[in-house]
């Protein structure tokens, strides 16, 4: 079958300097509407439910995109049997998409069956690897293995009532997320006999980044589904919200375009990685209060919209000390940190014109804080190479 369809790079062929294809760009796509139906789905039917939903929602979808970028990031090429994979994989999350709204409402027997075929794709996926790829065998076995063990909760879960449906989604959901603990030791193994280094490679961090770019492009959508008027004081959140977009991408970019993360087990990669994932979500959180504060500002949306804000603001931040080479820079900033969060809470007591304003002023110095420390680390590398 692999003669015919072409077989997928295995481990040890690196492409140096990789760029994400144009096909993994393709299949990102898909996510913009994943994103589009969570928040809209929590907008409409706002509740604590709905946002304990929106989290389990997340994490299913973006584990079936985490896995597959993986995938692709070590053993992508443009072989057949890889663009058969990744158009099926797109189909099918297009497919899941469709039932987002109602398992917001706690509705999830459609989105349970949804997941079964992308389940079984990526069972397919690893054990595929194990057959052909040496190196990569034994760890991609244990990911089919664990995975196997996922589909048959989910499966149980299609033939129960609620709520015990709701528990083998998240139980599946939890196993595959853990399939790294499991695999640890072979891929310390695997790791030790090819003399690879535990990195999150340039190609991938870059996906994050187009996720990320997705989230914030439903941030400004949404500001359009709440522009119902002209008026000038609509008119002027508007832009606030725009800036208030621009300027945290202008965050998040200035951090991650200096990022060049390489740890010491493959457990700690993979916790980066998570780390991306619950940073889109924060961002996604953020567009949901966003549009809640332009319809009501009530006190209770002004704090999550601030605590959510800050905390997002917070991960990238703890991000790039965890993977930063220096102790140092592992300590320094955290009482800048405080400073801004205490000026944030403040802005909750303002009209939500001037909390924007306000919250858009702190974002904007956080920019030039990072700006002229990035400018210090470039100025001393180029003494360094002097």
């Amino acid at each position: 079958m692999f003669n015919i369809l072409g077989k997928p790079r295995n481990i040890t062929e690196v492409i140096r300097n990789r760029k994400i294809s144009w096909l993994e760009l393709f299949y990102d796509l898909i996510f913009a509407v994943v994103i589009e139906r969570i928040t809209d789905g929590v907008v409409e039917h706002f509740s604590a439910e709905s946002m304990g939903n929106s989290f389990i929602i997340f994490g299913w979808f973006f584990w079936s995109w985490h896995e597959t970028s993986g995938y692709f990031d070590n053993h992508g090429n443009d072989s057949t049997l890889n663009i058969g994979i990744i158009n099926i994989q797109m189909i099918l999350t297009g497919i899941a998409a469709i039932y987002i709204p109602e398992a917001i409402q706690t509705h999830y027997q459609h989105l349970l069956l949804a997941f079964l075929p992308i389940e079984l794709m990526l069972i397919f996926v690893w054990y595929a690897i194990s057959r052909f790829d040496v190196a990569h065998g034994p760890a991609s076995r244990i990911w089919a293995r664990t995975y196997m063990v996922s589909f048959v909760f989910l499966l149980a879960g299609v033939f129960v009532r609620p709520p015990f449906n709701f528990i083998a989604f998240i139980v599946a959901l939890i196993i595959n997320y853990c399939a790294v603990f499991f695999a640890n030791s072979a891929l310390k193994r695997e790791y030790t006999t090819i003399k690879m280094p535990y990195i999150l490679k340039d190609s991938l961090i870059e996906r994050y980044g187009l996720m990320t770019m997705i989230a914030l492009g439903e941030m400004i959508s949404g500001l359009y589904a709440r522009l119902d008027n002209l008026k000038p004081i609509r008119l002027f959140d508007f832009i606030m919200g725009i800036v208030l977009a621009a300027l945290i991408s202008a965050v998040y970019y200035q951090v991650v375009g200096e990022l060049h993360i390489q740890m010491h087990s493959s457990i700690q990669v993979m916790v980066v990685r998570w780390l991306f994932l619950f940073d889109i979500y924060l961002i996604v959180l953020n567009t949901i209060f966003l549009q809640l504060l332009l319809e009501d500002d009530l006190p209770l949306i002004k704090v999550s919209f601030i605590v959510v804000l800050f905390t997002s603001l917070f991960m990238i931040w703890i991000i790039q000390r965890v993977t930063a080479q220096k102790v140092a820079d592992r300590r320094a900033g955290f009482g800048f940190f405080i400073a801004e969060f205490s000026i944030l809470i403040v802005t909750i007591i303002m009209p939500t014109p001037f909390m924007l304003a306000l919250v858009n002023l702190v974002l904007l110095v956080i920019n030039v804080r990072y700006r002229r420390k990035i400018d210090k680390v470039l100025k001393e590398k180029r003494e360094f190479n002097d």
